[in-house]
Formats: structure tokens, sequence, C-alpha cells
């Protein structure tokens, strides 16, 4: 325990240090102090199996984000400056088997090799559509089906306001232009929530009684070594 205070605060100094010696403020080092924060906070309340579960999906989400084309990256026909990726899958998974804590570290983890390629405005746009379609499907606690509209409801509903919003303050784009592609964007992030969610829970269902197990059988080598 000793160790992990010590590695959390030497981590958040360090960045603290490196934003601090900059002359100007630099969003993408911000970014790094908070992502550091967070994670300390989400770690400490996460368990040993569900911990290394979170951050393997994590890392998964990072390299479907990095890799080109299908099926990893393809081009949305309505709209072609966007696509639909595999990138949320694996925070499904995570949800679904560590539970809403790790499924936000899985999302941090996975959306931070957007922030750290430069991409400021694109990992913003990410990490909101990611949090509102995991976050939703969370907050249900019964009902596949009814956690799957409510997920898509959300993830549309917040992002048709976040690009009404930040589409005209981070790239310039006209008001009445944004409103024109709401429609072919709506459907995007309605069918790409859909896409994180499916495969996700087919996962989930073929595994779910392993995991189960696993999770017991590490709880009763806990309680021995109490």
């Amino acid at each position: 325990m000793i160790d992990f205070w010590a590695y959390s605060i030497f981590t958040i100094y360090s960045d603290f240090r490196n934003w601090r010696d900059c002359k100007q403020i630099n969003p993408l080092q911000s970014y790094t102090i908070s992502y550091s924060i967070g994670k300390v906070v989400m770690l400490r309340r996460l368990d040993t199996t569900k911990l290394t579960l979170a951050s393997i999906l994590g890392a998964l989400s990072a390299v479907f984000e990095i890799a080109p084309g299908p099926p990893f990256d393809i081009p949305f026909p309505l709209y072609s400056r966007v696509s639909w990726d595999l990138t949320g899958v694996p925070m499904m998974i995570s949800l679904l088997f560590t539970g809403p804590l790790g499924a936000v570290y899985t999302c941090i983890v996975g959306c931070s090799f957007i922030f750290l390629r430069g991409n400021i405005y694109g990992g913003t746009f990410k990490i909101i559509a990611e949090l509102a379609t995991i976050l939703a499907f969370a907050a249900l606690k019964k009902g596949y089906i009814t956690k799957t509209a409510a997920a898509v409801s959300s993830r549309v509903l917040v992002m048709t306001a976040t690009n009404y919003l930040l589409l005209p303050l981070f790239y310039g784009t006209p008001t009445l232009a944004v409103v024109d592609i709401l429609p072919a964007l709506a459907i995007m992030n309605a069918t790409q929530a859909l896409i994180n969610i499916i495969p996700a829970a087919v996962v989930y269902y073929r595994l779910k009684d392993w995991w189960q197990l696993r999770e017991k059988e590490t709880k009763a080598c806990g309680s021995a070594f109490n």
C-alpha cells in the first residue's frame, strides 16, 4: 500500500512540475495532470483482478484507436469526416466485467492515446461520446434492451448537443452547417453505440460464468490471507 501511494504521489508531482516549468499552459499537459489524479483515485478503489482486466482492455482500446483501415476504422457514408470504429467495444466489455469504475478507467486509457497524439479536439469528442454511452448503460440496473436503448439515446442526445456547441468553437464550422449535419451525426452515434454494445454483450454472456467463478476464487484466496 505504501508503494502504491508513493508511486501515485510521485506521478502527480512529476506531471505538475513539468506543467509548472512550461512558459504557457499546454492543454495536453493539463489533461495529463487530471488523468494522473483520476488514475490514482480509480486504482485505489479497484481490486487487483478488475484493475488488471480494465488495464488490458484499455490497452486493447488504444490499439483499436490507432489501427488504420477496416475493420478498425470504417468511414461513415453519410458524412465521411467521421468513422465507425471498435474503440468502444473494450470499454463496454470492461463495464460488464468490472463495473462503471473499471469502464471509466478503460475509457481514459483508451482515449488518452488520442490526446497523446496531439488531437485534443478529437479526443474531447471521443471521450464525451464514450462516457455518455457507458454511464447511461450503467445507470439502469436491469433489462439489457432498456439499458441499450438508454445508452444509445444518451450518446445521441449528448453528442448532438456537444457537436452543436463545440464544432463552431473548435473548428470554426458555421452554426447553420453544423445543424445540417446533425441528423447524419446522430445516426452515426446511434449505430456506433450498438457497435460497442452488441459484441461486448456476446463476449460477456459467453464468459460471465467463468468470470464469476474467478472472482469467487480470488475473494476466497484474499480471505485466507487475511
